[in-house]
């Protein structure tokens, strides 16, 4: 486990195994090309990774990248990983490496891999200004092609080796609480029973989420589901050697709310902090109501918490963030959305009590001038 992040460190790829190129995964190499090398490359918490050189028939050097995985949580992962590149690419082409195909082998049926063009990276952090301008950019690009409004996504998705609950949705606040519901049983199949979860959890679904979310969407106010990364942290960022530009890979993507994509930044185990969010908001305004916007997004960090529990089962220290972070939330907002629709008819009435029924204006100014006062011609 890192010291400075307590986050546990990715697994090392043996340099010396030996890297079979499947024939399914061929198939997707240009028709002429010959194979140059294939070993493994980089480090991985859940996959094998792995770099292939091939020569093209005119003579180019070409590199993919390989990840691999199996059984049925390894095929979520690689088709879902393969869909989601294919829709980011869609709208930020130099943001994400060029997808290129999943499948299963040939010569294993229950091995799964994604394939995607090799880039070499500066694993940095990428330049703060550069990276938030470019992320906001790809948020404000893809609301074009949301599907008819809806948040959630036409295939499962993964962060790690846990599934997302993306079922399309007509509400950011339903597709939330699915997802959140999805990861807490995750959580919960891994570290058993919590009795304050059980307390906690009831009370997030019925108040919290409907109280911070709800209000995204009603009273006048809209957001429009844009596509996320979904896990952005320092281990999915770096810089393109060759451009110098900022690139992101390993992405849970769906349709969401922009912010959701900030929550990680507010985390100090992910290197990130509220400079980037403050960044990030020189090119897309928060959203209203914008009282509520810490909030929101210590809601989403507790849906990155149950993910770190679930995902790095030798510790206890993430879920006791998240019933933190979950108790201080429940406490706060003990009447959901109700209270807040209150509260906002409370100060409806007050400010008409104040300024008094717009249709008595006109009774007042056709009344006469008080003594000494100038008039003023119409």
């Amino acid at each position: 486990m890192s010291f400075s992040t307590g986050m546990p460190a990715p697994m090392v790829q043996d340099l010396l195994e030996k890297v079979d190129v499947d024939d399914e995964v061929a198939a997707f190499f240009p028709a002429g090309y010959r194979l140059v090398s294939a070993a493994p490359h980089g480090a991985s918490f859940w996959t094998r990774t792995a770099r292939i050189n091939i020569m093209l028939p005119n003579g180019h050097p070409h590199s993919y990248f390989l990840k691999v995985a199996s059984g049925e949580v390894g095929k979520g992962m690689m088709q879902g990983e393969y869909e989601g590149v294919k829709a980011l690419y869609k709208v930020a082409s130099d943001f994400v490496p060029r997808p290129v195909g999943w499948g299963a082998y040939a010569a294993d049926q229950d091995t799964f891999f994604y394939l995607c063009d090799f880039v070499d990276m500066i694993e940095e952090l990428p330049g703060m200004s550069k990276f938030c301008s470019r992320l906001a950019k790809m948020h404000t690009d893809s609301m074009k092609w949301s599907q008819d409004g809806k948040f959630g996504f036409h295939i499962v998705t993964y962060e790690g080796s846990m599934y997302q609950d993306v079922t399309w949705s007509e509400s950011w606040e339903e597709l939330f609480i699915l997802a959140m519901k999805a990861f807490a049983e995750q959580e919960r199949r891994v570290h058993g029973e919590s009795k304050e979860l059980q307390e906690l959890l009831p009370a997030l679904y019925t108040k919290v989420c409907p109280r911070l979310l709800r209000p995204l969407q009603t009273g006048g106010r809209t957001i429009r589901p844009v596509l996320v990364h979904g896990d952005l942290w320092y281990g999915n960022m770096a810089t393109n050697a060759a451009t110098g530009e900022p690139i992101v890979f390993d992405p849970s993507v769906f349709w969401a709310h922009n912010e959701y994509d900030l929550d990680n930044m507010n985390v100090p185990r992910y290197r990130l902090g509220k400079q980037w969010m403050r960044e990030y908001h020189r090119h897309l305004p928060k959203s209203q109501p914008e009282e509520d916007y810490d909030d929101r997004n210590l809601l989403y960090g507790i849906h990155g918490h149950f993910c770190a529990s679930t995902l790095y089962p030798s510790t206890t220290r993430f879920r006791q963030m998240a019933i933190d972070e979950l108790r201080y939330l429940v406490d706060k907002y003990p009447s959901g959305y109700e209270g807040y629709e209150d509260r906002e008819q409370n100060d409806d009435h007050t400010h008409m009590s104040m300024h008094g029924n717009i249709d008595d204006l006109d009774d007042f100014e056709t009344e006469e001038p008080m003594p000494g006062m100038p008039q003023i011609a119409s």
